[in-house]
């Protein structure tokens, strides 16, 4: 297991009340979970006996007394988290899983795939998976209709949960991506073309995201001083996107914000289908970048968002989460969005 960072000399005395399993992770020089499964005499653990040893003392030295409650909840550990996506053939999600993946296989957990929509829909597959003393704690990513009962569910069984791709509030521990500055981004590089007639593609569901989504774009408007443009329901896939563009009335946007990858390649093949050149006619960006975009005709300018390391940053609280931390609420940044120029935007026909 390599070690995520270096042991201090002396390890400090907790700032303020007991000590937590980070601070012992910390002093030791190891990660949450190496500590967490340690203390619970994991058996599956293959640390050195020196990281052991190293482990131990800082853990009494801190007076570091494991939650009793999450190590109620922990004892018939399986070795397994739980990743439910909305979607598993999205290539969006694919990056989020390989972050997961990583993460959780460094800490010595293996990562069980389900779908999200299903756990929602039927008994038999939460039972199985939630109920199943199958997996140690459940990601989820929850679809555009994604309903808060299935959190609520979730919840009630005491099984550890984060959501993914996700803003909460409150109990239950969630990692998100800054949306609002991924449209920001997408619509001052149309405004920046010289684009005045800027439209908007956006999600609908879920509503946070969306929202987030929408605030960037009206924000990029309003400090090029132009007025908003069209915004239509684009959603999730590429009829949906296709649906969404074939309202949009001709010559009313001349640059178009698609809050999905998979809707924007709907919107650009309504476009052609209506005899409109992209970008000679309408220039076209996505939120999201994926294996295909640089090979669609013409190759798709995006804001590629840190999938892979929404993934491993959502794996990791979840982790923390397992060890008796309590919930987090983290919003990755680092990397930040990044626009991704390619042959769908260009300045308007004059």
């Amino acid at each position: 297991m390599p070690e995520r960072c270096q042991p201090t000399d002396d390890p400090p005395p907790p700032a303020a009340g007991r000590a937590k399993i980070s601070d012992v992770a910390r002093a030791a020089g190891v990660s949450p979970a190496v500590v967490s499964r340690l203390l619970r005499g994991d058996a599956a653990l293959r640390i050195r006996e020196e990281t052991r040893l190293r482990v131990l003392a800082v853990a009494e030295e801190l007076r570091y007394t494991p939650n009793e409650v999450a190590r109620a909840l922990r004892s018939s550990a399986v070795g397994i988290l739980g990743m439910a996506v909305h979607d598993t053939s999205n290539p969006v999600y694919s990056e989020i899983l390989a972050g997961a993946q990583a993460e959780a296989s460094a800490a010595g957990y293996a990562l069980l795939l389900a779908d999200a929509d299903e756990l929602a829909r039927t008994g038999r597959a939460f039972e199985k998976l939630v109920r199943g003393n199958r997996i140690d704690g459940l990601l989820l990513q929850r679809g555009p209709g994604g309903s808060d009962a299935t959190v609520a569910k979730v919840v009630s069984t005491r099984l550890p949960l984060l959501l993914v791709n996700d803003r909460t509030r409150g109990e239950v521990g969630s990692v998100g991506l800054d949306d609002e500055a991924a449209t920001y981004l997408a619509t001052r590089h149309l405004t920046g073309l010289g684009h005045t007639r800027v439209a908007h593609l956006h999600l609908g569901m879920p509503r946070g995201r969306s929202a987030a989504r929408t605030r960037g774009w009206r924000r990029a408007l309003e400090e090029a001083g132009l007025p908003e443009g069209p915004q239509l329901r684009g959603g999730h896939t590429t009829a949906d996107g296709q649906r969404a563009m074939d309202r949009l009335e001709p010559g009313a946007a001349t640059g178009v914000v698609v809050s999905n990858v998979l809707a924007a390649v709907g919107a650009m093949s309504s476009a052609r289908e209506r005899g409109l050149r992209v970008p000679g006619d309408v220039s076209v960006v996505a939120v999201h970048d994926v294996f295909f975009a640089p090979h669609l005709t013409p190759p798709l300018t995006v804001v590629r968002m840190p999938l892979r390391e929404l993934g491993r940053r959502s794996a990791a609280a979840l982790l923390r989460q397992l060890g008796g931390e309590p919930a987090p609420h983290e919003v990755v940044d680092d990397p930040p969005p990044e626009l991704v120029v390619r042959g769908s935007t260009g300045p308007p026909d004059r």
